[in-house]
């Protein structure tokens, strides 16, 4: 089976690897920091001029960030600022965890884990003239924020990574195994992912065979959560093997039941 992730994607292969299954290693997208002063300055900003409420979107995120924080001497003044002024709302599990590494905790937690949960959330708080920072996801603004804007938001960003497909021709090299069926499954840790393949296959003339391959069922699409689960739904991808809790572990122990039980 594939892995398409980046991030962690050593603590994945050995996950599955340990459960039985051969792994291939296809890392789509290359994920890069925001650099040096461009990132310690945003942090400066946040820090004299904290925002009303902060989206506390991803687990790395909030750690890259943190960390870059602390390395500036920026880190106390930060949390600070905060804690006293702030209204912090987190996607999910990970940015929570984060949070309170630094001292910090969160007002709302998305029970599902989406960013839609976290705007609905704030939108119900009211937003009109108020200012919102939201750590984004390495990409730039998503749609879904635009209600923020629409209801009179001040929306600040805050991208402290970004995530490129990667350059060296892996995708159209995965889109290749998929088509052929030289594959069991491929998996999905964000949604990112999903677009970056469906966009080498489009590009190598492959998606329609790679399509037909997931939605026959004979290459499993393994995706870690319901948002990943949704882009790949949206893609054309109509089966997808979505575990029951979005981790990695939940989404290895999926993939050895679905590929190693017997029959």
């Amino acid at each position: 089976m594939a892995v398409t992730a980046d991030r962690r994607r050593d603590d994945q292969a050995v996950m599955l690897e340990r459960l039985g299954l051969d792994v291939v290693m296809f890392p789509l997208l290359q994920t890069s920091v925001t650099q040096g002063e461009e990132l310690v300055e945003l942090t400066r900003r946040t820090a004299q001029s904290p925002p009303d409420y902060l989206v506390a979107n991803t687990g790395y995120g909030m750690r890259t960030w943190f960390d870059d924080a602390r390395a500036a001497g920026l880190l106390d003044d930060l949390a600070a600022a905060l804690r006293a002024r702030t209204t912090i709302v987190a996607r999910g599990a990970k940015a929570l965890g984060e949070l309170r590494r630094v001292g910090l905790d969160a007002a709302y937690r998305a029970p599902g884990e989406v960013l839609e949960e976290v705007v609905a959330h704030i939108l119900r708080e009211g937003v009109d003239s108020r200012s919102v920072l939201v750590q984004l996801h390495g990409e730039e603004a998503p749609d879904v924020l635009a209600p923020l804007q629409a209801a009179g938001a001040d929306l600040r960003l805050l991208p402290v990574y970004r995530s490129r497909p990667a350059a060296d021709g892996t995708g159209a090299a995965l889109a290749q195994l998929v088509a052929g069926g030289e594959l069991d499954a491929v998996s999905f840790t964000a949604a990112p992912q999903v677009g970056a393949l469906r966009s080498a296959a489009v590009s190598s003339g492959r998606w329609e065979q790679v399509l037909a391959r997931f939605n026959r069922g004979e290459v499993i699409a393994a995706c870690i959560g319901s948002v990943c689960a949704t882009a790949a739904h949206e893609a054309g991808i109509e089966l997808t093997l979505v575990p029951e809790h979005p981790r990695l572990g939940s989404l290895a122990s999926a993939l050895a039941d679905r590929l190693l039980r017997p029959g």
